[in-house]
């Protein structure tokens, strides 16, 4: 009996499918309905490939490309009389503007190497210790990622001024306010605000890793430090994941330039494009001109990471790894390592609520330490935040969920394809992170309130669509990061032995491929999910006219002199975002099956 073999391309198909393949028809079987699957399946695999790109091309590349397209053909956009110069870039070349952009380097490099300085040992004593009360410490590291920026900025400045709270009860110096209110401050807050990134990225990664590598390492007689040699580079991912994040964040945050660093009069890139935008007449061409320096600034975190991370392979999750084993620390040392916790909870967390929470307590602004909830009050009654709020909660839950999807496919082609579309893919990720958003945002209006698009009946400017799917553009890039160092580390062995063992494509993917990626895309999912309840630049330009999402209804309010009733309206969404993040993990706990909770669990002895 003859052998039909058919040969395929192997980056059409997994391993598995080829194996079973050959094995089917190895038998001499005549059926043809295995080959209508196998055609199927390369089918459903191109078409997966082109939506996805599809993806990408509409709610990134467009609108950065139009607006970047802007600096150098303003007349293609209305905005000039020349179809292509280069003159828009000579005038970007100046000491002030050279300025604002060192300053941005300096510090977003600060801030991200401070964010995974700290976020590693919190890491490890959270997913590796025995310490008291580490759950309650995890989850108020969510509380730093919910906060946006410009909520702490505003703390810190309510917390150190001449008039503010530490003069309030006699304790202010002059020194406060020169440390806070400069380069300090501002690589503090913004370093506090990488850490969350880079601690879920790396204890993501750190949940992945068995027990079998330590014990590898101490068999053979390694130290303690011979083995964190050995660890270390494992993280590799996650680490190079945590410090992109970080500087991209950085780089790109408006909050705290707008607000700390506007105040202390230290010019950031994002502020100097807002201004340039926000001037009468606004000018677009030299802000889409100075946007093109800071994307090429990330090339260099991007080509660090690339070259770091090339020829090595961080797949540690198959179906030997072990349950890892806690560390049991000594009374001495976890009291020392909870007093600096709380003391590293009241900087990043404690000072700025202390701000915050005092401006919505005084109805007269701090002229005195009356406290009322007046303010309070009238958020539930006449400020009217219930609509908008209930608005931000629809559009962050359609967001995650989307983000979620999407930001796997794209973390599994970073990890699992190579050659050039997987770099021009990290690129388009990491450079969309790097445009301010408020930069980002004016791309959409430039590339779809063009006049053709409403001619051939495409009519997205100002509407809720286009807000969500720049949500999503938004919060892809920082998500496919977050993913990264998690999907890394599964190897195409679990796949494999599912597809073995008669699995098809979607079976083997929820069988073998989710459990050990579960929690990783809750936590994806949730970030996604905070960033954009209360996000702002990119919801003052596109939210629908009529229908305000939170922040917008909270910026109204302090604009318009009524700070403390803006204060309570954050509060209070704060404390919802809180909410939903205890929720979410505690229905994680509740329905995800318990051994899928086991996958990076640890084991007391």
């Amino acid at each position: 009996m003859t052998t039909e073999i058919v040969e395929y391309e192997k980056a059409d198909f997994e391993p598995g499918l080829q194996r079973e393949e050959t094995e089917y028809v190895g038998k001499g079987t005549k059926d043809r309905s295995f080959m209508s699957l196998i055609g199927k399946t390369k089918s459903l695999y191109r078409m997966g490939s082109l939506s996805f790109w599809m993806v990408l091309f509409l709610a990134i590349i467009i609108p950065c490309a139009s607006f970047l397209l802007l600096a150098v053909s303003p007349r293609l956009f209305g905005q000039g009389s020349q179809f292509f110069t280069l003159s828009n870039f000579k005038a970007v070349f100046n000491g002030t503007t050279m300025l604002a952009l060192t300053n941005s380097l300096w510090v977003a490099s600060l801030a991200a190497l401070l964010g995974v300085f700290c976020a590693i040992p919190l890491a490890w004593l959270f997913h590796r210790s025995d310490l008291p009360f580490k759950k309650v410490f995890s989850a108020a590291m969510w509380l730093v990622l919910l906060i946006p920026s410009w909520i702490p900025a505003i703390g810190w400045e309510r917390f150190v001024n001449p008039e503010g709270i530490l003069a309030r009860i006699h304790l202010w110096a002059p020194w406060q306010g020169n440390l806070i209110m400069g380069p300090f401050g501002i690589v503090l807050l913004l370093g506090l605000r990488n850490i969350p990134f880079s601690y879920l990225a790396i204890s993501n990664a750190l949940s992945g890793l068995g027990q079998e590598f330590e014990h590898s390492a101490q068999v053979h007689g390694a130290s303690r430090f011979q083995t964190a040699k050995l660890v270390v580079p494992i993280l590799f991912p996650a680490i190079l994941s945590g410090l992109a994040i970080g500087f991209a964040e950085a780089i790109s945050d408006f909050g705290v330039a707008a607000t700390l660093a506007y105040s202390s009069h230290f010019t950031l890139a994002t502020y100097y494009i807002f201004q340039e935008i926000g001037n009468f007449p606004p000018n677009f061409p030299v802000a889409a001109a100075f946007s093109w320096l800071v994307v090429l600034a990330v090339a260099v975190p991007l080509y660090v990471q690339a070259k770091l991370s090339r020829g090595r392979s961080h797949q540690i999750l198959s179906g030997r790894s072990r349950q890892v084993v806690v560390k049991r620390l000594s009374a001495p040392v976890k009291a020392a390592v909870i007093f600096c916790l709380c003391l590293f909870y009241f900087v990043a967390v404690g000072i700025p609520t202390i701000g915050v929470v005092s401006s919505s307590l005084l109805s007269d602004f701090g002229s005195s330490l009356h406290i009322t909830f007046i303010n309070y009050e009238k958020v539930f009654t006449t400020a009217g935040l219930g609509a908008p709020l209930e608005r931000s909660i629809e559009y962050a839950a359609i967001t995650a969920s989307i983000t979620v999807m999407v930001a796997f496919v794209a973390a599994r082609k970073l990890t699992k394809t190579k050659g050039k579309s997987a770099k021009i893919l990290d690129f388009i990720l990491l450079s969309s992170v790097a445009l301010p958003g408020i930069v980002f945002a004016a791309g959409y209006i430039f590339a779809y309130n063009l006049p053709f698009l409403s001619k051939i009946g495409i009519n997205l400017y100002q509407t809720t669509t286009l807000l969500v799917i720049a949500y999503i553009a938004t919060s892809l890039p920082t998500n496919v990061r977050m993913l990264f160092g998690s999907v890394s580390q599964v190897s195409d062995s679990l796949n494999n032995a599912a597809r073995v063992h008669g699995a098809g494509p979607v079976r083997s993917w929820l069988r073998a491929i989710l459990p050990p990626l579960s929690r990783p895309v809750v936590t994806a999912w949730l970030l996604a999910f905070t960033a954009i309840l209360l996000e702002l630049p990119v919801s003052e330009l596109l939210y629908a006219p009529g229908s305000p999402p939170a922040s917008i209804a909270i910026q109204d309010n302090l604009g318009n002199y009524h700070f403390g009733i803006g204060m309570a309206q954050a509060v209070v969404a704060t404390f919802v975002a809180f909410a939903v993040v205890g929720t979410v993990f505690a229905l994680y706990r509740l329905i995800a099956p318990r051994g899928w909770r086991r996958i990076g669990g640890t084991a007391r002895v």
